[in-house]
């Protein structure tokens, strides 16, 4: 249903007035109808696309879990935040004509056996490679069951899988694709066929950090975004023609380093290879999978899209702390960093945490994908989804069933301000 007012110039007076008092109000009260204001309020800076008459269906699945010190993650952690409990995410996306893609893949079971060893042999500077990081960070990896486990126990079979799509290549989101039969193609992002630590695959290649048995033998698909569309600021690939699933390309998180040949000159270049999806599961409402665009939501949250409410509900803390149904959100902004009071910011329209620049390869590119996330986020017509959100463990139904409906069962609502409970060590003063 298209709204009566596609900008916040042509709303009546009184709407604009009471806009700010109501963004909240409206995002987390049900039923899901009741969020036409803050709909116009962020459709005046983002033009979602038009229905073409088709959607898709959504799965999430619970990959794995990496624990993990919040130092190695977070930029300057709140104090209390010392370890992250992170899962991490694939997705099984159906369109109406039976096409199965799966956006990452988590983990893979035999990671110590099977990733590339501890050290480059190409870096002299003897820069560690993904085993090496994985020991360095004294992280934790569990896996029960991988995502084709999953599939197999659920009797879906995985040669019914058209695509597999990683967001990036590290090993936390490639899996395993040797799983799958060689009739199920691989999209990557652009550049990874000529860089040096992807191409090829390890042990073919020594100094890869991806394993060349996912790519053997099927046909890998090098994403090209020069004749892409436009969605929120982000360059969009129709993957099925049809306006239900766009690959966008969210720069700066991840990037390859290649060289190309310009007569008798080496000349380096970066190709940001980082990919988001953007699902349409109904005519005017989607699921945006940001991937590692952020690694927790207070990197994204609150901001002037999404503001912190005055008052919390469903309060994200315990009941000692607060109430089981609200909670005031004054205690948190007590807790923001210097990210906000420090600078001299408005904590309710400030993230808790800025990006950490050890973890995205081009922070500045990284922060601008960020910033245009935001504006999705803001819109009631689009949920939010990275790929290591445990707020979102207690809110979504996990597969095999859907998270489709998403907007009618009203997780975003439930979920927005979950991750608070992140901070519940640094609040000394019980309310």
């Amino acid at each position: 249903m298209r709204s009566d007012y596609e900008r916040d110039d042509e709303l009546p007076a009184w709407a604009s007035k009471l806009m700010n008092l109501t963004l909240f109000q409206n995002l987390v009260l049900r039923p899901v109808r009741q969020h036409k204001l803050i709909s116009h309020r962020v459709m005046s800076s983002l033009i979602l696309p038009e229905f073409k008459g088709s959607t898709v269906d959504v799965s999430i699945i619970h990959a794995g879990q990496i624990t993990v010190p919040a130092v190695y993650i977070l930029q300057s952690p709140i104090p209390g935040h010392d370890l992250l409990d992170i899962p991490c995410y694939s997705f099984l996306i159906e369109n109406k004509r039976r096409k199965k893609v799966l956006f990452d893949l988590g983990p893979r079971k035999d990671w110590r056996e099977k990733l590339p060893p501890t050290r480059s042999t190409m870096k002299t500077d003897g820069s560690l490679k993904v085993l090496g990081q994985i020991e360095s960070a004294r992280a934790v990896v569990k896996i029960e069951q991988d995502v084709a486990d999953q599939l197999s126990k659920a009797k879906i079979p995985l040669e019914s899988i058209n695509t597999i799509i990683w967001s990036h290549h590290h090993m936390d989101h490639t899996g395993d694709p040797s799983l799958f039969p060689p009739s199920t193609e691989l999209v990557v992002g652009p550049g990874f066929k000529l860089d040096k630590t992807t191409s090829l695959g390890y042990p073919m290649n020594a100094d890869a950090l991806v394993n060349d048995d996912a790519f053997l033998g099927r046909n890998l698909v090098e994403l090209d975004f020069s004749g892409a569309v436009n969605i929120g600021g982000f360059l969009a690939i129709d993957l099925f023609q049809d306006g239900s699933l766009y690959l966008l390309r969210s720069n700066g998180h991840s990037e390859y380093l290649y060289t190309v040949m310009t007569g008798i000159t080496n000349t380096f270049k970066i190709a940001n290879n980082h990919i988001s999806a953007l699902a349409r599961t109904s005519e005017n409402h989607f699921i945006l999978l940001g991937g590692d665009v952020a690694h927790h939501p207070g990197e994204y949250r609150p901001t002037e899209h999404l503001p912190l409410p005055i008052e919390i509900r469903p309060s994200p803390l315990d009941k000692v702390t607060c109430s089981a149904s609200a909670c005031p959100s004054y205690i948190f902004e007590n807790i923001s960093p210097t990210t906000a009071k420090a600078k001299g910011k408005k904590t309710k329209v400030t993230p808790f945490y800025e990006l950490n620049a050890a973890l995205n390869e081009d922070l500045e590119s990284a922060e601008a994908s960020l910033d245009k996330m935001t504006v999705f986020d803001g819109s009631a017509n689009v949920l939010i989804i990275i790929a290591h959100d445990a707020s979102l463990l207690d809110i979504l139904p996990f597969f095999p069933k859907k998270i489709t409906d998403w907007n009618v069962e009203g997780y975003k609502e439930a979920g927005a301000w979950r991750f608070l409970k992140d901070f519940s060590r640094a609040i000394s003063q019980p309310m």
